[in-house]
């Protein structure tokens, strides 16, 4: 169940997080609600920062290549927070720059998000998996797209070995071939959601969506937001002035048989393919002429997953109700909002 809006636990939704004393979960304090674009100091004496960097570890060398990236061009007024599962030993003791969260051993990639989501403080996270490097200014030109407060969402440009990607693409998330064959970035600018590698979000909005769906991988997380993201007809924009760049090997594969299955599971909680023992049988009958049988039955296998069609179908039902009751509550503004803004676009705005 969603925590109502503006509160998790029962406690604030903003929290503050303060370094050196983690212990287990989260060792975070409740604070003040956020304010406009500049830091401010709540009524707890703590100063909000404008921006929330969540890096999750899984790999070392990406990881210190992440940090590194990112303290060489560290955007004004943010703060860095690095989630990990208590294998992550700090040998550059950084802790008096980076914020570290410890989380129990063996937690998935997308539960650290999760973690890092919870600790953070500021009205806008960036995620950015080990792996994913920065340069220059690369967060300013995606922090001012959130002066439109219709904007939830804000996909940089990710560019992985030779190509470029900028977010999810529309097209693809609602086209069973493409899903199944996990091949759905966008390169053309309309992405409906930022990849997991890379992406600027309110913070609020991910908090009424549940975060990410901690029952599938990093490989479909970002495909679950994204279509959660588009029935709720929350808006997602791309930024081509931001570049990054990642080593293909450090990207979730989506053509992993698991990672094929969470997809067929997605989908069909969102009715886009049909879990019928026909329909199975007919996809792989055309698979078996194709060459893609392994494809296939993984795909046949996730359709029957009643676990991650079950809570995908939990998180879309709490976030309407969420986002559907008060939509205005939602709203929190970075920058001062455009006049010229529909009130419509205004209710939808995280």
């Amino acid at each position: 169940m969603l925590p109502a809006l503006g509160s998790v636990d029962g406690r604030s939704a903003v929290q503050s997080f303060r370094p050196g004393k983690v212990n287990g979960k989260h060792d975070a304090t409740p604070s003040a609600s956020l304010s406009l674009l500049t830091r401010t100091v709540n009524a707890e004496g703590f100063s909000v920062p404008r921006l929330s960097i969540i890096i999750p570890h899984r790999n070392d060398q990406h990881l210190e290549e992440t940090i590194l990236s990112v303290l060489e061009n560290r955007p004004r007024d943010c703060e860095i927070i690095v989630v990990h599962d208590g294998s992550y030993s700090d040998p550059y003791r950084l802790a008096d720059e980076v914020v570290y969260v410890r989380e129990e051993p063996k937690t998935t990639a997308v539960e650290l998000l999760n973690a890092g989501l919870m600790a953070a403080r500021s009205p806008v996270v960036c995620t950015l998996l080990d792996g994913v490097v920065v340069s220059g200014d690369w967060s300013e030109p995606a922090m001012k797209r959130f002066a439109n407060v219709a904007v939830g969402a804000v996909a940089p440009q990710l560019q992985v070995g030779r190509i470029v990607v900028s977010g999810i693409s529309s097209s693809a998330l609602f086209n069973v071939a493409k899903l199944r064959s996990g091949r759905i970035e966008s390169q053309d600018f309309s992405p409906v959601a930022p990849t997991l590698a890379a992406g600027f979000y309110r913070r609020k909005l991910l908090l009424a969506l549940g975060g990410w769906n901690d029952e599938v991988g990093a490989s479909s997380a970002d495909v679950e937001l994204a279509l959660l993201m588009s029935v709720l007809d929350l808006t997602c924009e791309c930024e081509p002035q931001v570049v990054m760049y990642a080593a293909k090997e450090s990207i979730p594969s989506r053509q992993s048989a698991v990672a094929i299955s969470e997809l067929a599971g997605i989908a069909a909680a969102h009715g886009l393919a049909s879990p019928s023992l026909a329909a199975t049988i007919s996809s792989v009958m055309v698979a078996a002429f194709t060459g893609s049988l392994s494809t296939a039955l993984a795909w046949s296998a996730g359709l029957s997953n009643a676990a991650v069609t079950r809570k995908v179908a939990e998180r879309l039902a709490c976030a309407h109700k969420q986002l559907g009751a008060s939509l205005e509550a939602v709203s929190i503004r970075i920058y001062p909002a455009s006049e010229n803004l529909s009130e419509a676009q205004r209710r939808r705005a995280a």
